[in-house]
Order: structure tokens, then sequence, then C-alpha cells
């Protein structure tokens, strides 16, 4: 028995009204994504909330996050009867209710969305707030630092300037041990002058922590070409702290490790601590060969005495150098594997 015609049509008229209801769905659905890419999640939902109210008809339209109402259209929305989407005066049937639920079902997207926003935002102040607290707190230490740098050294200078004055003779003669006594205050005024503007300085560079994996990377390549040059590297059993800049100490390494390269002969690299005089001592000895030319010496010193220690050519190594570093006395002594 064939169909009847008003039946087709009737058929084919409900599935274009489907199928453009459909369409006009995602492109509302489009234009509340694009706004909320812009504009932020809860622009979306405010959007999200109008286009609900053009499409289902309704009076007032409502979305809640929990019991809070986070946007709304139209009249003045009822109150929160269990789901996300609420509209007035009453539930939509049919294809209302299908617009509905689709609308709703993007609305608790962009409900979490808003919730990340939320709790993003909430992160940046507490960060904020954090840096804040970080910089009032720096500044007051370093407000500290200069009034206990100032009230260190304003006695060391009235002690030096006495000793100064006693030892040109300005209160009369000095026996011989009262000469050296006063020279070994002096001297020690000094060492205490240098330890409070070693400790107490403005730091404007971390420095070296280590320098022993410099020394290791420069002199002991993990590849070795054919010219390499055979060294000893020697190091100590605690962690080689230098101040200054770090791109100082690592040019300086850089430029001996060339010269011991451009020697062509075996080498012995030695670091050790001088005694208790706060200085490492990076010892170079060649065997053999010509000296280091004067120019890469020259460097050496210059880059040595940039950092705040000197470089010396003893006699009893031959062709080699010392060159002289300050110890980083704020960096903790802690005992670790060479």
């Amino acid at each position: 028995m064939p169909i009847p015609s008003s039946v087709l049509a009737g058929a084919w008229t409900g599935w274009r009204i489907e199928h453009e209801l459909d369409a006009g769905v995602e492109q509302a659905l489009a234009r509340i994504a694009e706004r909320a890419l812009r504009c932020g999640a809860r622009a979306g939902l405010e959007a999200l909330a109008q286009e609900t109210l053009r499409m289902t008809g309704a009076s007032g339209v409502a979305l809640y996050d929990g019991r809070v109402r986070v946007a709304a259209a139209g009249f003045v929305a009822p109150a929160r009867r269990g789901s996300t989407l609420v509209v007035w005066p009453e539930p939509p049937a049919g294809q209302e209710a299908r617009v509905l639920s689709r609308l709703s079902a993007f609305g608790a997207v962009l409900l979490a969305a808003h919730a990340r926003e939320r709790h993003a935002a909430a992160r940046q102040v507490h960060l904020l707030k954090t840096q804040r607290r970080l910089e009032q707190r720096v500044a007051s230490q370093e407000q500290r630092r200069s009034r206990a740098a100032h009230d260190l050294r304003t006695p060391l200078m009235v002690i030096k300037g006495y000793v100064d004055m006693m030892l040109k003779g300005t209160a009369g003669g000095l026996a011989a041990p009262i000469q050296r006594y006063l020279e070994r205050l002096k001297r020690s005024a000094e060492d205490q002058s240098a330890i409070i503007d070693r400790r107490l300085a403005k730091v404007s560079d971390e420095g070296v922590v280590d320098l022993r994996p410099l020394l290791r990377t420069a002199f002991i390549p993990a590849a070795r070409g054919p010219r390499a040059v055979d060294t000893a590297l020697t190091l100590p059993d605690r962690p080689v702290a230098v101040p200054g800049s770090r791109d100082d100490v690592e040019l300086l390494v850089r430029t001996l490790a060339r010269a011991v390269a451009s020697s062509g002969v075996p080498a012995a690299v030695r670091v050790e601590a001088a005694g208790d005089a706060g200085v490492w001592q990076l010892r170079v000895a060649l065997r053999g060969g010509r000296s280091m030319p004067e120019r890469t010496v020259a460097t050496l010193r210059l880059l040595a005495q940039r950092l705040r220690g000197g470089l010396s050519l003893p006699e009893e190594t031959g062709n080699g150098l010392v060159v002289h570093l300050p110890v980083d006395d704020t960096v903790p002594v802690v005992p670790r594997d060479a």
C-alpha cells in the first residue's frame, strides 16, 4: 500500500524543521563559544542566557553554580530548582525542551571554565601578595644589612686611624715589641674589614658555588681529539666556592684551558686551599715545553684581579703559574665526593 503524499510531505516538513532547529542551535553555540573565548567564561554565560531567552521564548533565564546565580536574562528568575539552567515561568516542552537540553549541557561546560578562571584569578592575587611581601622583606633586609655594615666599619676605622697615627710616631717613639703589636693589630683590623665587606656587601652576582664541574669540563673532555693534552686534575673533596661574576670565572677557566691545550705538553692542574687565608690556589704546572705567552699571562692576571684575586709565577713550578681566588665564605662547607 503506497504512503500518502500528505504523510510524505509532513515527514519532509518535520525533518526540515528539525534540521533548521539543530542548525540554529549550532550557530548559537558557536556565537556563545566565540564570546567566551574573547571575553572570558562569565561573558559566555551571559551570552548563553540571552540566547536561551531568545530561542525558548521564556520570560526569564538564570544559570546557577550550586546555589549561586552566575548569569540571568529577562525578568527576575526564580529560585534554583536543582538544575544548571532554569527558565521561567515553566519548563518548555517539545522542541524547546531539546534546545534547552543542549544549551544546558553547554552551560555546564562554561560553568566549569568559569570555576577554573576564578581559581586562576585567586591564585594570581595570592602570588601578587606574596611577591609584595617578599619585596618588602628584601628591602627591610637590605636596610638592616646597610646599617650593620656601617655600624661595624665605624669602630674599625677609628681603630685603624689611631694605630696608623701611633705607627707614624704621632704619640712618640715606640719600642720594638709595641711596634710589632701595633702592626699585628693593624693587620687584624684590615682582615676584619675585608670580612665585613665580603659578608655584608650588596650581592650583585651569585658567583660560582662549586668550581669543580667547570674544571672537569675544561680539562677532562669526554671525547679527546687528536690534539688533546694529557692533563692530571687534582681537586679537593669539598666545593670550591668563588665569589664574583660567574662570567668572569668561566672566562678564566676557558682561557686557562686554552693556554694548557696550546702548550702541547702534559700538564698538572691542582686546586687547594691556602691555609686559613681564605684563598683558593689554582696551580698549573707544564711538564716541559715553553712557558705561557706573556699576553695569555696578562689576560689571566686581569681576570683574576677582577675576581679580587691575583696571579703569580713561582720559580719552583717551572713552566706554570698559580691563580689565587678568594673563598666565598658565605657558602656552607659541606663535604662531597670530588
